[in-house]
């Protein structure tokens, strides 16, 4: 299998991905850390919800470190096989998640649903990729603004997840 699927983090450069081995063996992985962490997070969110007009402090916090556990797993499998815009919408998810463990009321129906709608765009981009479509890791915006809205973070830019490294253009160069 072989793909052009360009990307890259601040700390590289850009590479081409040419073998989806890795990504078609963690995939499976992957879909199951996901669905894990998207069943904890539910699990917390309704047992949260009846212990609202009691003491949301005495429910367990649980099933948010398994979550957060099984996200961070996930980020690592992605870094791992060269994905880093796929890498960087989980561990939003990661980090919206660390949020829910330090203020569990946070952790509704409604956020937990975003969650898991970004984990099926995620699964879906990653079959898009393995499947060999031309796709940008820009397209997860929609998902990843969502996630990192949940963990309240300061900037949320599409630019996030363009696999190309920003720089400046030395215009001294080009007008000789």
């Amino acid at each position: 299998m072989h793909s052009m699927v360009t990307t890259s983090s601040a700390s590289e450069t850009d590479f081409v991905i040419t073998d989806l081995g890795p990504l078609a063996w963690v995939l499976d992985e992957l879909r199951k850390s996901l669905e894990g962490a998207t069943k904890a997070l539910k699990r917390f969110a309704r047992e949260a919800e009846t212990a609202r007009g009691a003491d949301l402090a005495a429910t367990d916090a649980i099933q948010l470190r398994i979550a957060r556990q099984q996200l961070h797993q996930a980020v690592g499998a992605l870094e791992m096989v060269g994905l880093a815009g796929p890498a960087l919408v989980l561990r939003a998810m990661e980090a919206a998640v660390q949020k829910f463990v330090q203020q569990p009321e946070h952790c509704s129906k409604d956020a937990v649903a975003k969650i898991e709608y970004a984990s099926f765009a995620l699964s879906e981009y990653l079959e898009g990729v393995l499947a060999d479509k031309a796709l940008s890791p820009v397209s997860l915006f929609p998902q990843y603004r969502d996630v990192l809205e949940l963990a309240r973070a300061d900037r949320i830019h599409p630019a996030d997840l363009w696999p190309f490294e920003w720089h400046w253009i030395d215009l001294r160069c080009v007008l000789t």
